[in-house]
């Protein structure tokens, strides 16, 4: 058993982390922005950046998982800067000082976007790929330093585009997605929660370490994720197969590239190597994640009308 701080624990993904990690008998503290009395063993460090102070945070801890930054939001360049490489700067220097043994930094795969093509790439990408220095400056200092860039991260309490994807398919309009047939890498919230415990598991006994791509093995197409969310929420598929090119133009012409690539583009993730040296392999199927994901989005919605009309 270990003692281990997460980062941005009240955030979607440290939602899932946490229990993860406490059914695994570690010792899990918890640090965030602002005071939860509810919660014994949260600590409350103001915001993230070159000035948080992580001394209470960190005393006794053995491992690291830093999940908090800033993301899913406009904000200037400066701010992403500050939050992400900043202040993870300010975390890998106190973690070193406080003689931690693991630093684990959820990065992204707009990291590797940025460090392909810096001038094409955004603010928060550029952002994550320099915040994933200061964990290999961990590692140089002595400690075991590893970075994790996931795809798309979802579940049924995702936000952003898991989120918007969920309500389209929840509506009852046929959807005109039945002839996309991309590659999208995506990673379940349960299988990267999975990765992260069996990855710093692995650190804190002397194994592993360095960057690293994590996904669900399988790679998945529009058209399968609305059918399974839809298989999920009990729904018919309803899906109608319009030509891409055709959905491709009407994009450019309204001014929605940023749709277009999100919903129609390719973007594939190579996990192998995370699976050869952790051993990992992932608990669910993206089929059962995303079934499942459309089942609880659905019976939450249900909850949630059924509170309303009784208002």
């Amino acid at each position: 058993m270990a003692r281990i701080l997460v980062t941005g624990s009240t955030g979607f993904i440290g939602r899932h982390l946490v229990p993860a990690l406490s059914i695994r008998r570690h010792e899990v503290v918890e640090a965030g922005r602002r005071p939860r009395p509810d919660a014994p063993r949260f600590i409350a460090v103001g915001e993230i950046g070159p000035a948080t102070d992580w001394s209470q945070a960190l005393a006794d801890v053995d491992a690291v998982i830093h999940l908090a930054g800033l993301a899913h939001r406009e904000a200037a360049e400066a701010e992403f800067f500050t939050v992400n490489d900043a202040g993870t700067r300010r975390l890998a220097e106190a973690c070193h000082k406080a003689g931690v043994k693991v630093l684990m930094i959820l990065s992204s795969i707009a990291a590797r976007e940025a460090e392909r093509d810096p001038r094409s790439s955004n603010a928060y990408g550029r952002s994550k790929l320099a915040s994933e220095t200061h964990a290999r400056g961990f590692a140089e200092s002595g400690g075991a330093g590893i970075i994790l860039r996931p795809p798309l991260v979802y579940g049924h309490d995702a936000p952003g585009n898991w989120q918007r994807l969920q309500r389209l398919a929840a509506s009852t309009t046929p959807l005109p997605f039945g002839a996309v047939r991309n590659r999208r890498s995506m990673c379940s919230v349960g299988n990267l929660s999975h990765a992260m415990v069996t990855s710093v598991e692995a650190a804190l006994g002397g194994t592993g370490g360095g960057t690293f791509e994590v996904a669900d093995r399988e790679v998945v197409s529009l058209a399968q994720i609305l059918r399974w969310l839809r298989a999920g929420m009990d729904m018919p598929h309803r899906l109608l197969p319009v030509p891409v090119s055709l959905m491709q133009a009407a994009a450019r012409v309204a001014g929605r590239e940023k749709l277009k690539t999100a919903l129609l583009d390719d973007l594939t993730l190579d996990p192998s190597a995370f699976i050869r040296v952790f051993a990992w392999s992932p608990p669910e199927t993206a089929e059962e994640a995303v079934k499942r994901s459309g089942q609880l989005y659905a019976a939450n919605a249900g909850v949630r009308n059924q509170a309303s009309a009784g208002s």
